[in-house]
């Protein structure tokens, strides 16, 4: 009997066309605050300030960029388009260490989220390519003999299925596994993604 893993159900996606600073780019801090709420981490943005924007706030200030530059010296992109920097200002935003980015493997990444984790991986879901977007895995379905059939993703742009049509349609997304691995991994074997661990994770 096949398996259905998902750590967002009774959560209500978020969108990046509903964020006030920059609603186009925001996929990146979308992701990484769903996946923060997902693990149940508090967030306190300021008043009438969504998470999303919190964080974006954060990564386009001056020590945001003074962040990118220590890490990547002579950087001439954006500091939200970095998972090390979006990493840090979700760090940074919960007041202590929750998201560490790592050069993962797929099954890094399933297990990962079966033990209940969030992860923000960037991929070629609107170019073609391995990178451009940033989405949400939220868990897998496994079929009867232990197969990863589809990756469930929540996209902060819609349904990728549909050739997002719909910019409000991205809860649960199943994307095909080896749909999956194209957009994201591509030919590689590891690839760069932020993962956010369970709130409270190991702690009695």
């Amino acid at each position: 009997m096949g398996m259905i893993h998902n750590i967002s159900e009774g959560f209500k996606n978020k969108y990046q066309l509903l964020a006030k600073r920059r609603p186009k780019a925001e996929c990146n801090t979308v992701s990484a605050a769903m996946a923060l709420i997902y693990t149940g981490h508090m967030l306190r943005p300021p008043e009438d300030v969504l998470p999303e924007d919190a964080l974006m706030d954060i990564l386009d200030s001056e020590s945001g960029r003074e962040y990118l530059q220590s890490i990547v010296p002579g950087a001439r992109y954006n500091p939200w388009n970095d998972s090390h920097c979006i990493a840090w200002a979700a760090n940074l935003f919960v007041g202590k260490e929750v998201c560490t980015v790592k050069k993962a493997t797929f099954d890094d990444m399933l297990e990962h989220s079966l033990d209940g984790g969030a992860i923000s991986i960037g991929g070629g879901f609107l170019n073609g390519k391995t990178y451009g977007h940033f989405v949400c895995v939220v868990g897998m379905e496994i079929d009867g003999e232990g197969n990863v059939t589809s990756v469930s993703v929540d996209d902060p742009y819609g349904n990728y299925n549909k050739g997002y049509v719909d910019h409000f349609d991205g809860n649960d997304i199943r994307i095909a596994t080896k749909t999956f691995k194209k957009l994201t991994f591509g030919r590689s074997k590891r690839k760069t993604m932020q993962l956010y661990e369970v709130a409270n994770h190991g702690q009695a």
